[in-house]
């Protein structure tokens, strides 16, 4: 969308391609939003408090993929666990502020720390209706899986490039693809043998070059063992492209912040560096960092197309691939 010649469009790097619309659900809460989810960046509309919350619960990962920023920063980043009462002081105020939904993963693996059940129930139990988490379920096992089912999970997003041991294995590097099949088919299983519907499992690639000859294979592939079959935009994070200008401003921060599981509260989920950090979570409540000077300065740098005058922002993965993509179509 065009606002003030600034084009701004919410979730314009996710694409579903088959399966159920997992946005699509019809109780009135969950509608409500979906709608701000949409309308807040499109207006440029600083809500009282942001809709969603990425929740880090561990920067540790069991796999190694090539494109990962995990992997090839993996000796600039810290590795550890989120403790149990950062992650209810967190969830507490943003139940008390009408926060919607929580994803419990950044950098890491969400299922290799031993509470993550513990986490999705916590935040069910306060209210809120979009609970999920990406993973490479590795360790979904039959366990796991039931006691994120008793929890409440929502929906869960499973990174699998490909649908052939060869192509898989090679990007997920680590990963074994027998092991990986059976859990989403044991998860999938064992929802019907308990007769719910939840979690919903997405099954979802990074577009890589490899992918995209065989991706209708892929998505026959997928459609029959997934709730849902998507892709996201691959994003060249090896190199930053340093001073593009262009008239783009992120949705994420009219929607969405971020807290790793240090308690450091960001205002996006790309900010590798923290460069953009506003403060940690106990000395600044999410609030306090929704609505800070700094915060709004970027969104009015946003606001305004010139986003490359911040240096987080200057050859942000998810800005250079967006702008390219729409060089590509001519905007």
């Amino acid at each position: 969308m065009l606002k003030n010649d600034v084009i701004i469009e919410a979730n314009s790097n996710f694409h579903r391609v088959a399966g159920e619309d997992l946005f699509e659900r019809r109780d009135e809460r969950y509608m409500e939003y979906r709608r701000k989810w949409k309308e807040w960046p499109e207006t440029f509309h600083v809500g009282e408090f942001p809709l969603f919350l990425d929740v880090e619960v561990t920067s540790a990962c069991n796999l190694k993929c090539p494109f990962c920023a995990t992997t090839y920063r993996g000796g600039l980043i810290k590795k550890g666990f989120m403790q149990f009462d950062l992650l209810k002081g967190i969830i507490d105020e943003g139940a008390a502020n009408n926060l919607y939904g929580v994803k419990f993963n950044i950098r890491g693996e969400p299922l290799l720390h031993p509470q993550i059940h513990d986490f999705v129930g916590y935040a069910k139990k306060k209210g809120l209706v979009d609970v999920y988490f990406n993973s490479n379920a590795m360790l979904l096992t039959d366990e796991i899986a039931n006691r994120l089912i008793d929890a409440g999970l929502d929906r869960i997003s499973i990174s699998f490039e490909g649908f052939t041991k060869e192509v898989y294995e090679r990007h997920r590097v680590g990963a074994n693809y027998e092991t990986v099949l059976n859990n989403i088919e044991g998860l999938q299983s064992l929802k019907k043998k308990l007769g719910v519907s939840h979690p919903k499992v997405r099954i979802q690639t990074v577009m890589l070059p490899d992918i995209q000859p065989v991706f209708e294979q892929y998505r026959k592939f997928w459609s029959a063992k997934a709730d849902e079959v998507a892709f996201l935009d691959f994003k060249e994070m090896k190199a930053k492209k340093k001073g593009m200008v262009y008239p783009w401003a992120c949705s994420q921060i009219w929607q969405r912040m971020a807290i790793w599981w240090d308690g450091t509260i960001l205002p996006c989920n790309h900010d590798d560096d923290a460069l953009l950090a506003l403060g940690r979570f106990g000395d600044i409540t999410i609030s306090g960092a929704w609505h800070s000077e700094r915060l709004n300065a970027i969104r009015s740098a946003h606001t305004k197309g010139t986003a490359h005058e911040i240096p987080a922002c200057d050859g942000c993965y998810l800005r250079d691939s967006e702008i390219l993509k729409l060089k590509e179509r001519g905007k």
